[in-house]
Order: structure tokens, then C-alpha cells, then sequence
């Protein structure tokens, strides 16, 4: 059964019984060995965990559960893979920030045996620290082939250095996800602080942060509570579930050594998106800056994502789409297709931030995560940008549905408990609401001493005030509306499209179904006046 934390609000038994049924089902269907799931209390929440869950067992042998193992639950420690990334990349910022390294500077300045190892162009620079932790390095991806270098030692990793790396594309030029472009970051933490990257993250992340449970190796962690990794063996009932040997980290484990709870992740996910909160200037800045945690959540590398597929070009409306398969899957099934036709578009944008994927979907909004998947194990935590809340589940299986089975979790939370992942609205800035007033009492009166009082030095050059005044009545004339409906305009009737720019869409009454629209954009200075106020017929959707 799931646990659910004291606060408010609550979810509702109904939702926590839906969310743990997913995962419960996915063990049933011997999709994974174990798992164990957590959902995040956001901005809003005191407590850091609203509800979480397990399934399975920690350890199988021959499908069932192992002498001398346990079920999953909530103190289950599991390894999370790539999901380590973000504490690699945090750590790289707050070496930044106390000015002991630069984002721009190549890697060899700080770790030598890196000089010469890139294959490069005669035009080309060697990746930048920048490049490395947006995966714009143009490095091969190695998932396979990285996971099986965790215990690499840094002679070893010099050594692959020194016979050069290959490429796929130019340096700083597209997406390619790199373990070994964090592994160089995790060596850049080595010289820089005089000893290595995880003693370095433990100092600086996991003990203030209070992730007691989590570390790199056996001689850190509780294993009696360890979760044993499986690989998938070409079976499909539970005796798929292989137990797979522990390894040590070395130099690869930068991107993928670290081993945590769904309590401490919680903790590290709650610490990173509190940067978005609303009141993140007033809230204490932890071990990193807010402004840092907010660099590591933007999207500073694009991944190009396939379209999807294309709409038939008979009746029926578009091809079907599906449920999105989430941070990390591919674009949604379609339906028929038909020559002639044309995709509906994107089911979402993505790309890298520093550690962090950053994806935006038409339905939830923006959201920030990141998979890890590894010999053994599977991880995925996700949280919603505007509201904080998230999910983590950390599987003990290689090729575990911890992605889907969160991305379901999320949604489901929108659909049965709409303001908890509500977006947060757009605020003007005072100056816009000031400007704003007097923007409607000119479009009422025609009051020179407003206009001048706050028209920008653009204005009158750009449209003289009698042709603002004609433009006004034409498009007043074309929705079909009279003068007076300015008398009924109010400020808060305006759709705040930024912090400097405001929208007024008035219907009309005409036959063919235009609306007035008053867009109003301040300029750049502090003290802004208007540098727009455009008023437009426009046709209603």
C-alpha cells in the first residue's frame, strides 16, 4: 500500500490507489524486478514527499524472491545512473561560481591528458566545459559501452585519452548524449579540488542536503537495504530477472555511480526546483546559487526529436497520437498516412540543460528530468516546472519502465488533481500596469497630456496620433463594435503575455466573426514608457 505524508493538500486515496496500481502492474507483468516510487510535494508543499510506493522484491533468484533479500519499500537504496549527471554539473557550477574555473575554457585546462585526444577539424576548437554539460561536445554516444567503464581508473582514463576520441559531429553543433563527456567533467572536479569528484559532491551536496542514505559504493551505503541489480534474460516471466555483481566507481562514475533513496532524491529534486519557485529570492540559497540551479534547468542544447506522423488527407481529422512515451521516448504512434498529407507538428520540444532534460509538452507544460538506465538498474525523476511538484521511481532492472510509469504518474496527478500541477500565470510588472491605465484613457479620450505623459519617443514617429485614432476606429468599425466598449475595458481584462507587454481581446458583434485586439508593449528602460499600442480587427478562433 502507498504512504502518504501528513499536510495539505492531500491526494486523494483514490489517486495514490491509481498511482500505485502503475506500479504494481509493472512488476505483475514482469516488466521490472522491483521498484520503488515517491511523488514530490512542489513549491507550495512543506512536506517533501505526498505519497510514495514499492513493488517486487530487492533480489530474485529463479523469479522469486531471494533468501535472504526483502521487498522493495520507501528505505530501499538503489543505484540512479545517469540521473548522477545533475549533481556532476552541479558541482562544475559552484566550482564556477567561486571563480575557480570558466564554462568557456576547453577541458585540457584542466585536465591535460585531455590536449590532443579530440579528432578535430583545422577550424574546429576543442569542447569547452559549456559544451561538455549541454552534450554539444560532438562525442559519440556510449551508453553501452560507457556503463561497462564504472570502476575505470584515471590512469586507464588517460591512457583512452591519449588514443583519441572519435566524433559524430562538429564540436558545439548538434545534440549527442556523452557518458564520457562527464566523465572529463568529473576529472576537471579531481584537479580542481585537490582530491575527486565524490567526495567533492558528498561535501557539497549530499550532507547539507541531508541525503544520508545515499553514496558510491558499498562501504558508503546500507546494504542490507541495497537493492541487487537484474539484466533481462530472453524470457518473459519473472526468471528473466538475473542478479547482476555490484562494481565500484572510478572515473566513470561521475555519470552514473551514485546510488540514493526516493527520500534523498526528493530532497535533491526539491532543493533544484525550488530556483522556479515564485519566492525564490526570498528562500535560503543552499549549497549552490538559485541563479546557478536555474542555469542547469534551461535548455541550452536542442534535441531534435522526429515529427510526427503525418495527418491523412481525407476526413477523419488528424492521425491519432497517443500518450506521449516521455522524457527519453519516441514520438507518439500515429495513425494512417496518406501521400499528400503533412505532420501535425512536434508532441513536445526538448533538449539539454546542464544535467537536466528540459521538455515542453502541450499538456503539461514545462518539465525538467532526467532517466538514468545501467546494467542492473533503471531510475527517472521529473518535476513541473511551474508548480514543483515531481515523481521518482528508482527500479532494480535494467531497461525498467521508471520513465512512462512517472510520466504517467504526472499526468494522472493533472487530471484528477488539477491544482497541483497548476500553471503558474505570468505577472506584469507594476510600471505595465501603471502604462496600461493610462494607455485605456487615451483609447477613451484622446487626451494629449496621457500620450505625452507616457508615449515612448518612438511613438509619434512611427504612427502619428490622428492615424492611431483612425486605426482604432476602423478596427472598431470592422468587429462590428462601437466607442463605448472602451468605457468597459479594465486592466485585469488583459492577457499578460510578459512582464512588458499586455493583450485586450474584445469579441465583435459584426457577421463575419472578428475580434478587436489592443496589444500594448513597454519599452526597455526602467522607468519604460509605450513603445506599442496597436489596435487590430482580428479574426476569432
Amino acid at each position: 500500500m502507498p504512504e502518504t505524508s501528513p499536510g495539505l493538500p492531500a491526494l486523494p486515496d483514490s489517486v495514490t490507489s491509481a498511482v500505485a496500481a502503475l506500479f504494481d502492474d509493472a512488476v505483475a507483468q514482469h516488466r521490472t524486478a522491483g521498484i520503488t516510487w515517491a511523488i514530490i510535494g512542489g513549491h507550495d508543499h512543506q512536506q517533501a514527499v505526498l505519497a510514495a510506493g514499492a513493488a517486487g522484491a530487492r533480489e530474485l533468484t529463479d523469479g522469486v524472491q531471494a533468501a535472504g533479500s526483502g521487498p522493495m519499500d520507501r528505505g530501499t537504496v538503489s543505484r540512479i545512473a545517469s540521473m548522477t549527471k545533475s549533481f556532476t554539473a552541479a558541482t562544475i557550477l559552484a566550482l564556477r561560481d567561486e571563480g575557480r574555473l570558466h564554462l568557456d575554457d576547453p577541458v585540457s585546462t584542466y585536465v591535460p591528458e585531455a590536449a590532443g585526444t579530440f579528432d578535430l577539424a583545422t577550424d574546429e576548437r576543442e569542447p569547452t566545459l559549456r559544451q561538455l554539460l549541454s552534450m554539444s561536445g560532438g562525442l559519440v554516444t556510449d551508453n553501452p559501452w560507457g556503463d561497462r567503464q564504472q570502476a575505470m581508473s584515471r590512469e586507464a582514463f588517460a591512457a583512452t585519452l591519449r588514443k583519441g576520441l572519435g566524433h559524430v559531429h562538429p564540436v558545439g553543433t548538434g545534440f549527442e548524449y556523452s557518458n564520457t563527456g562527464y566523465a572529463l567533467l568529473g576529472r576537471v572536479i579531481d584537479e580542481i579540488s585537490g582530491g575527486d569528484y565524490a567526495s567533492e559532491i558528498r561535501r557539497r551536496f549530499l550532507d547539507p542536503l541531508g541525503m544520508t542514505a545515499s553514496g558510491w559504493s558499498d562501504r558508503e551505503i546500507d546494504t542490507a537495504c541495497l537493492a541487487t541489480g537484474h539484466r533481462l534474460a530472453d524470457r518473459t516471466d519473472a526468471t528473466r530477472f538475473e542478479p547482476v555483481p555490484l562494481d565500484d566507481h572510478g572515473v566513470y562514475g561521475a555519470m552514473a555511480g551514485l546510488f540514493s533513496t526516493v527520500d534523498d532524491i526528493a530532497a535533491w529534486v526539491r532543493f533544484l526546483a525550488e530556483a522556479d519557485a515564485p519566492d525564490a529570492v526570498q528562500r535560503e540559497t543552499g549549497p549552490l546559487a538559485t541563479a546557478s540551479r536555474r542555469e542547469m534547468q534551461q535548455l541550452h542544447r536542442h534535441q531534435a526529436l522526429a515529427a510526427l506522423p503525418v495527418e491523412p488527407s481525407g476526413p477523419g481529422g488528424p492521425a491519432g497520437t497517443g500518450d506521449p512515451a516521455g522524457p527519453g521516448g519516441p514520438a507518439a504512434p500515429g495513425g494512417p498516412t496518406a501521400p499528400g498529407g503533412a505532420s501535425p507538428g512536434f508532441d513536445r520540444v526538448r533538449g539539454y540543460g546542464f544535467g537536466l532534460v528540459i521538455e515542453h509538452f502541450p499538456d503539461l507544460g514545462q518539465v525538467i528530468s532526467h532517466s538514468g538506465g545501467y546494467p542492473g538498474y533503471g531510475s527517472f525523476m521529473v518535476w513541473h516546472r511551474d508548480s514543483g511538484v515531481g515523481v521518482v521511481a528508482l527500479a532494480n532492472s535494467k531497461y525498467a519502465p521508471a520513465t512512462p510509469l512517472s510520466m504517467r504518474t504526472l499526468r494522472l496527478l493533472q487530471q484528477q488533481v488539477p491544482s497541483l500541477l497548476a500553471r503558474r500565470p505570468v505577472q506584469a510588472a507594476s510600471r505595465t500596469l501603471e502604462a496600461a491605465d493610462a494607455a485605456l484613457q487615451w483609447l477613451r479620450t484622446d487626451d494629449d497630456t496621457v500620450a505625452d505623459a507616457w508615449f515612448a519617443d518612438n511613438m509619434d514617429l512611427d504612427v502619428p496620433r490622428t492615424e492611431r485614432r483612425r486605426r482604432l476606429s476602423a478596427a472598431l468599425a470592422a468587429s462590428g463594435l462601437e466607442a463605448r466598449v472602451l468605457e468597459q475595458l479594465r486592466i485585469q481584462d488583459a492577457q499578460v503575455l510578459s512582464r512588458a507587454q499586455l493583450r485586450w481581446t474584445v469579441p465583435g458583434s459584426g457577421d463575419d466573426a472578428r475580434s478587436l485586439r489592443i496589444d500594448l508593449l513597454m519599452d526597455p528602460r526602467r522607468e519604460a514608457l509605450l513603445q506599442s499600442l496597436d489596435t487590430i480587427a482580428v479574426t476569432a478562433h
